[in-house]
């Protein structure tokens, strides 16, 4: 068991270190080149007094045995003494190459200039200075190679720690097997449903084109799709994308039955256009059916109120979960699309956790009454023009979904069935 994040910790000592570094280099330059100004003063000013006495008249030999005899100092780079005229009387310096800094000053006798001291002391390399200081850096880097070994001890998970985590996520993938096979069993039930219902249904000579588009005009339709502007559902493994699509075909199934069931709708009355995949799905019923409008509204707000859980939950679980948008619509003539292509073309005009409507003027005042709607910004055709944004619901379908969003949860939860397995022990 490893600690968490441990290259990142890693990358800050790292960071840590190199700075320290930097600033002790940084504190030892300025008070080098404090001591090395206060020295060079002092220098300089015995040396004129020193050689006062053999300026006025100049005694080379003597001066430069003085020169000599200063530039003994390790400090030192170079020293030159110059008479009145800047001419030079004598120097010396064990590192005249060396770049440093210079100090001069004039030799006055009695307020006469006779001369004056030339004196560079030298100043120390960056490389010089981590020679100085490689005692500091060793410990700099002792302190940081145990903060690294007491991270990796204090912050490694426990054996319990590890071990909760490891049933949690078997607990997960138990919740999420039983909900696949209960959509499994759900598909069989409707299959064999429509099949029946088939048989019992007597063959119907095929209809004109004329009452085709009547019978699409009175469809309304749901689309609801997965906000992606990063196209990260592309890059999932069918292996995770797959049971993350049948769980939200169960919440929207889940959705559906109850809010059916509280309109006193037949949920099999809802047609689903589309199931669950990277694209969405698209669920529509007929606009004649009392409350139909109603219903599927509030089954887009129940699934949206789900989403946000589920999305949630997953983001503290570090799992590939998306944030959803919908939209219901009715048909668009002027632009030749059925109810569920125009709800699919609404929804790409939204962002997360938007919801937009475009139906006919009847289910619009029928509508209004429970829903909040503002006209939707920056128009572009048709569909757009005449559609609507909801910004909120009154207080009882408010209070409507978030019973119906509690009540799936809660069976959600119900369905999770403990296993008679015994519990796998992992040595570490």
């Amino acid at each position: 068991m490893n600690a968490p994040r441990q290259g990142l910790f890693a990358s800050l000592l790292i960071v840590s270190f190199a700075l320290h570094t930097f600033l002790l280099v940084v504190a030892t330059t300025h008070q080098l080149n404090e001591n090395r100004a206060s020295q060079g003063q002092l220098i300089t000013s015995q040396l004129v007094a020193d050689s006062l006495a053999e300026l006025e008249p100049p005694n080379t030999v003597s001066l430069a045995l003085l020169a000599n005899r200063y530039a003994t100092n390790p400090s030192v780079a170079s020293i030159r003494i110059l008479d009145a005229k800047k001419q030079v009387l004598a120097t010396s310096g064990l590192a005249k190459t060396r770049q440093g800094d210079v100090f001069v000053r004039d030799a006055l006798q009695h307020d006469k200039n006779v001369g004056s001291i030339e004196i560079t002391l030298i100043k120390p390399s960056i490389g010089e200075i981590l020679r100085t200081q490689w005692l500091a850096i060793l410990v700099s880097l002792f302190i940081h190679s145990l903060l690294w070994l007491a991270y990796r001890a204090i912050a490694r998970p426990t054996r319990s720690e590890y071990l909760a985590k490891l049933n949690n996520e078997a607990r997960l993938k138990h919740e999420i097997q039983q909900l696949t096979e209960a959509l499994e069993a759900e598909k069989t039930n409707r299959t064999l449903f429509i099949a029946q219902a088939q048989q019992q249904t007597k063959p119907k000579p095929e209809p004109k084109p004329a009452k085709l588009s009547t019978i699409e005009h009175d469809i309304i339709a749901l689309n609801i799709q997965y906000y992606d502007p990063k196209q990260l559902i592309q890059t999932v493994n069918q292996s995770v994308s797959v049971p993350y699509f049948n769980l939200c075909q169960i919440f929207l199934n889940k959705s559906i039955e109850l809010c059916a069931q509280h309109y006193k709708l037949n949920s099999h009355d809802f047609i689903r256009n589309q199931e669950f995949n990277q694209h969405g799905a698209t669920v529509s019923v007929s606009s004649q059916i009392l409350h139909a409008a109603e219903c599927l509204l509030m089954v887009g707000s129940v699934f949206q109120l789900l989403s946000e859980v589920l999305y949630k939950r997953y983001r503290e679980e570090k799992r590939f979960v998306l944030q959803t948008r919908c939209a219901v619509a009715s048909a668009v003539e002027a632009m030749q699309l059925n109810a569920p292509l125009a709800a699919e073309r609404l929804t790409h005009h939204l962002i997360a956790k938007e919801m937009a409507l475009h139906l006919s003027n009847d289910l619009l005042k029928e509508i209004s009454e429970y829903y909040q709607l503002m006209v939707m910004p920056n128009p572009n055709n048709v569909l757009t023009r005449h559609a609507f944004m909801i910004n909120g619901m009154n207080t009882a379908c408010a209070e409507l979904a978030q019973s119906i969003r509690t009540e799936i949860l809660k069976g959600k939860k119900k369905q999770s069935i403990p296993t008679n397995e015994p519990e796998q022990v992992i040595e570490i």
